[in-house]
């Protein structure tokens, strides 16, 4: 009851029978929820969130400060009441929340606030190692492909290919989500590599792509005893199945 209805339009975008609420393969859905939930409800898993949303809070904090003593020198303002700043919460909450869907995913930082605020401020700030190297263009290129949802569900394969001004914005969406898709294919790779290159019993991170790539795997210090072989599938998961149980796409 909790998922979308299977729809054609869905097997065109490319997320039909991925993750969880569009998947209606049961036997997949089941062994992606298990994996899931595992991944998110570890202890670790919850202390890295709060830990991340205090120094998020903090860095956005710091920017506004920023971007407001700049405003006031700028104005050369003798009374600081009148000191005033506009800001476009909406900008800045969807950057917000990008970052920290990246960091608890991936335990490495994306730096869209970082970028957001180097737009606006002459006094840019350096990122170290960005795991994105154009933030700015993912956010809106992710902002879209969850626009594309809607298009692939109301608007049939008819409207989709011959509809004038459909056709086209589905033409985008198909291109967008394959940018989407080889961004988030390329740090998957990037990670596994990183994690084979260990040595078995390596402390890894607490994010949750670590923990997709190493479930079911000899690097697994969480398995349940309570899972057999005849209840989950007990094989570690796929770049593809784990695209599809990230948190943002699922």
């Amino acid at each position: 009851m909790i998922r979308f209805p299977h729809l054609e339009g869905y097997e065109e975008y490319g997320i039909a029978r991925r993750g969880i609420i569009v998947n209606h393969d049961i036997k997949s859905w089941r062994y992606n929820r298990y994996v899931f939930n595992k991944a998110i409800l570890t202890p670790s898993f919850n202390n890295e969130a709060v830990k991340w949303t205090n120094i998020m809070s903090q860095e956005l904090e710091g920017y506004w400060n920023s971007l407001g003593n700049l405003n006031l020198y700028k104005d050369n303002l003798k009374n600081f009441n009148d000191w005033q700043i506009e800001i476009d919460m909406a900008e800045w909450a969807r950057r917000f929340t990008s970052d920290m869907i990246v960091i608890l995913i991936t335990g490495e930082r994306s730096y869209t606030m970082a970028s957001y605020y180097n737009f606006h401020s002459p006094v840019k700030v350096t990122r170290s190692n960005p795991l994105i190297e154009d933030s700015e263009r993912f956010v809106k290129a992710f902002s879209d492909y969850l626009f594309g949802f809607h298009i692939f569900m109301y608007f049939g394969y008819f409207s989709r290919r011959y509809r004038p001004g459909i056709k086209d914005l589905v033409k985008h969406l198909l291109n967008n989500r394959d940018y989407v898709f080889e961004t988030l294919d390329n740090i998957i790779k990037k990670r596994r590599k990183e994690i084979e290159e260990m040595p078995v019993g390596t402390k890894l991170g607490h994010d949750m792509l670590t923990s997709l790539i190493i479930t079911n795997t000899e690097r697994d210090m969480n398995e349940d005893k309570n899972i057999t072989k005849d209840d989950i599938t007990t094989r570690p998961m796929t770049d593809v199945e784990i695209r599809g149980n990230l948190p943002m796409l699922s």
